[in-house]
Formats: structure tokens, sequence, C-alpha cells
């Protein structure tokens, strides 16, 4: 069931997720409650689950040049096992940032990011090619991130 939302709560998510380092000072300038009201809203948020992670969004660029990936799988069986064991498989792996299941030609979606094309190739030949429930897959390689955020509207 989803979290309640009113006004005030959609105005502090939506500048923690742009700044989740805000203070409660800063925010009551943004949002007309008080630095202690807020504190007790992000608390809540944090309790019941709202917010799920505090995270440092890290440039791929700055720490070492980097390829990212978008793969698509399409599974040779659809029995749930089958199904939860790859998704469980591609779960585990540190390489895979976003991984979907979606509707369409394929089943799965992901996007992964390695350090170059050997990583790749070690990763799509133990991890997707040699898969007994995968039928076949697709990769492209990104060329320019036009618009990368973690933000949902509100």
């Amino acid at each position: 069931m989803a979290y309640p939302l009113d006004r005030l709560d959609v105005q502090i998510l939506a500048a923690l997720q742009e700044n989740n380092q805000a203070t409660a000072q800063a925010l009551a300038e943004r949002v007309p409650l008080s630095p202690s009201a807020i504190l007790r809203r992000i608390r809540q948020y944090r309790d019941e689950g709202v917010i799920a992670a505090d995270v440092s969004i890290i440039e791929p660029g700055q720490v070492g040049e980097r390829i990212s990936v978008v793969m698509m799988v399409q599974l040779e069986r659809h029995s749930p096992s089958a199904v939860n064991e790859f998704r469980s498989h591609l779960a585990r792996s540190p390489q895979v940032q976003v991984c979907m299941e979606v509707s369409g030609a394929y089943d799965i979606s992901c996007i992964a990011i390695f350090r170059g094309m050997e990583e790749f190739n070690a990763f799509t030949d133990a991890n997707i090619a040699s898969h007994p429930a995968v039928r076949r897959y697709e990769a492209s390689f990104v060329k320019k991130r036009v618009k990368f955020t973690t933000a949902i509207p509100l």
C-alpha cells in the first residue's frame, strides 16, 4: 500500500531527491515546517520504507573509464523457478545496476557497467550466454548519457 503523501511530504521528498545531504535547516527554508518537524517526517519516511536508501551517485568517468551496456534477454524457459533463479543471479552481480522484467519480445532488461570490453565479454559468457534459462540476448552500448536520475516524479 502506498504511503499517503501530503503537500509537505512531496516538497520534502522532492528536495531530498535533489540533495539528500541537505540539513533540516536548509529544508525548512524551502518547506514551511520547522527543522524538527522535517526531521520527524524524514525519520518516518525511513521507518515506513518511503526512503529506501541514502546513497552517493558516483560519476563513472571520474573513477576510471567505464562502458555502460543495455542488455535485453529473452528466456528459453518461463517456469517460475527458472525465471526467479536467473533474476536472482543477475541481481547478485555487482556490474548490474538495473534489472527489470519487461513485456514484449524480451523478458529481462538490464543496465550494467563494465571496466571495458574484456570484462563485458567475460560477464556475458559466464552469466548470460551460458545460462540454461537464456534463449538469446542483445547488448547495446551507451554512447552518451543524455539524462541520468534516480528521482521519482512526485
